[in-house]
């Protein structure tokens, strides 16, 4: 992430580069005889205990599970014959960051197809690479590197967010009377925030908030496109192509709706509804087509059809929210059809029916298990906790994510928001501003504090996907803020606050995600506990929101003076408190009980792992 931090900042043309990969496995290895039921599996597990969802039997060299149903795949755990592991350093490192993996099993169902030459060979088969099913995940025993034309898909992002950041800073901006600002809205996804910096207020947030949901949305199906069944062939090119003709309509688009409409002027209300059917247009044909590969996979591969067609409900359900945009006139229904559709796309009607089958398949079983067995005086049944997620019925199929692709994604798109930052804090030097000069200064602390929140940000861990849409947003709405504070000395409080909120709610997201990694680590393994550490990032975070109440008696480098003071204690903090506790402190006691007691996730981790 540095090295492509450090690339957005001295290029003009550039994409996100590929992570170093671990070493590949060898290819050519058999792949698995679904067809023989008594397929030998080696038990990879640590404690050598049989996991198959039949009988095991234990043997010399491992554990023999039961196959499953016509889909044929096994569900026992660790790897089929032939088909190796990853590399020792590989999985310990996988191990030390997502746990232990004896609920893994490595496949070569989607291993890659050979190179096309043959016309037929250029749309090659649907294939789901990983996936859920009877407590186990099944997927490729090595990580794959991401597409150049997934990469070439953000770059559609990083070259139109340069390009308007440079536009706003040569103050190209078009007012009108009547309307406070023409050019509102949009990311790709900066120019929603350009024009919420016109006319800093609650209004132009939410506004930005109404139209920055659908890019993104549209951005994370395909990630998960590419994700879950890309095939990098030319169908699946040819989608690419489309969206980012689609997204690139609906920017323009929506950039022309305005914050206010002129009441009584039959022209420019037409003008206004215009760009709001066609930007509700663009997003309902890429999201359809969405549906279509979805609708397509479920026909083609019988094993995940129920789960296909629920994910393409869940797709579809929202079209039919954001549909009636074509013809409603009414801002203020506008308004809530909008935010009723961004509610109902991040609820997911698929995720909500897994949730209910598999409580009705766990409650079907408890009343099973409650007849068999008698409950004596004084003895509860057992009950089904909401708050935990069950196990579907026997060879049900749910696609799961690739959490090391995911990752490289995600991590090269916030990277990608923090270089607009910097971008915005490039300036063109006059004869008042050569050499160390006052804008020279608060590009300076704008640029350390873009470096400190690229420090700060922590590798995403599935599911928690949700909390980076509004980090990239407060990420956005913050390097508007400093094209401006760095331009100007004395700028509107509307802009101080965008700056303070904007980065205080970046970690305060930050946060919340090193929170959601409770169960990787234990908690008193560092020198400085995470609940600490995570109690100090939440008062920064509060401390930066409220900077802005000062704002009568502070300049735009008293501003970034402060971001940069806070976003730096938290780095320090951060580079001391994540160290390991030496074995002799007194946490290394408290630990070994907490191990003892066999504390969630930390059965198998040592001090010296974090």
């Amino acid at each position: 992430r540095s090295t492509l931090f450090f690339r957005i900042f001295v290029g003009a043309m550039f994409r996100p580069p590929r992570s170093e990969s671990p070493s590949q496995l060898e290819d050519g290895s058999p792949t698995i005889d679904s067809s023989s039921p008594s397929s030998p599996r080696t038990n990879k597990a640590p404690n050598g205990n049989a996991n198959g969802d039949g009988e095991g039997v234990h043997g010399e060299h491992g554990t023999h599970g039961a196959h499953d149903g016509p889909s044929g795949s096994a569900s026992g755990s660790g790897v089929g014959p032939g088909v190796p592991r990853p590399h020792p350093t590989h999985e310990l490192s996988n191990t030390r960051k997502f746990g232990p993996d004896d609920h893994v099993v490595y496949h070569r169902d989607s291993i890659e197809a050979d190179k096309a030459y043959r016309i037929r060979d250029l749309i090659r088969p649907p294939v789901i690479r990983q996936w859920v099913e009877s407590g186990k995940i099944y997927r490729e025993p090595s990580p794959r590197e991401v597409p150049r034309f997934e990469l070439f898909f953000d770059l559609l992002f990083v070259a139109i967010i340069h390009q308007l950041g440079a536009w706003e800073r040569d103050g190209s901006a078009s007012i009108r009377e009547v309307v406070t600002c023409r050019r509102s809205s949009l990311l790709i996804w900066n120019r929603t925030a350009d024009a919420a910096i016109e006319e800093p207020s609650g209004a132009a947030v939410a506004r930005f908030i109404l139209t920055f949901w659908p890019s993104w949305s549209i951005w994370e199906e395909a990630r998960k496109y590419s994700n879950v069944s890309g095939t990098d062939d030319l169908l699946h090119r040819g989608w690419i192509l489309i969206g980012m003709i689609c997204i690139l309509g609906y920017s323009a688009n929506a950039s022309a709706i305005a914050l206010e409409v002129a009441i009584g002027n039959e022209e420019e209300m037409g003008t206004e509804h215009l760009a709001v059917q066609a930007a509700t247009a663009f997003w309902l044909v890429i999201k359809l087509t969405r549906v279509i590969v979805l609708f397509f996979y479920a026909w083609r591969l019988p094993p995940f059809r129920t789960s296909q067609i629920l994910g393409g409900l869940a797709v579809l359900l929202p079209m039919f929210v954001y549909l009636p945009l074509i013809w409603v006139t009414s801002r203020t229904a506008q308004i809530i059809i909008a935010s009723l559709g961004i509610a109902v796309d991040i609820m997911r009607l698929d995720l909500i029916a897994y949730n209910l089958m598999g409580r009705w398949h766990l409650r079907r079983q408890v009343k099973e298990w409650a007849k068999s067995q008698p409950v004596g005086p004084g003895e509860q049944r057992p009950g089904v906790k909401w708050h935990n997620m069950p196990s579907m019925p026997e060879g049900f199929r749910i696609p799961a994510m690739n959490i090391e692709h995911a990752i490289e994604r995600s991590s090269a798109f916030v990277v990608i928001v923090l270089g607009e930052l910097v971008m915005n804090l490039l300036y063109t030097a006059t004869a008042a501003d050569l050499g160390v000069s006052l804008k020279f200064g608060k590009a300076a602390l704008g640029l350390m504090v873009a470096w400190a929140m690229n420090y700060l940000y922590l590798f995403p861990f599935e599911p928690n996907m949700d909390m980076h849409w509004p980090l990239c947003a407060s990420l956005v709405l913050a390097s508007a803020a400093s094209g401006r504070m760095v331009a100007s000395e004395e700028v509107d409080a509307g802009v101080h606050w965008y700056w303070g909120c904007g980065l205080g709610f970046a970690v305060l997201f930050i946060t919340l995600i090193d929170l959601m990694h409770r169960n990787l680590a234990p908690t008193f393994a560092t020198r400085i506990p995470r609940p600490f550490r995570a109690s100090i990032a939440l008062l920064c975070a509060l401390a930066l929101i409220l900077v802005p109440l000062g704002t009568d008696s502070l300049t735009s480098i008293a501003m970034l003076a402060i971001g940069v003071g806070i976003t730096w204690l938290l780095v320090a903090i951060n580079i001391v408190g994540i160290l390991p506790r030496p074995e002799g402190w007194w946490a290394a006691g408290k630990l070994k009980k907490r191990r003892e007691r066999g504390g969630e996730g930390e059965e198998n981790v040592t001090l010296s792992t974090y």
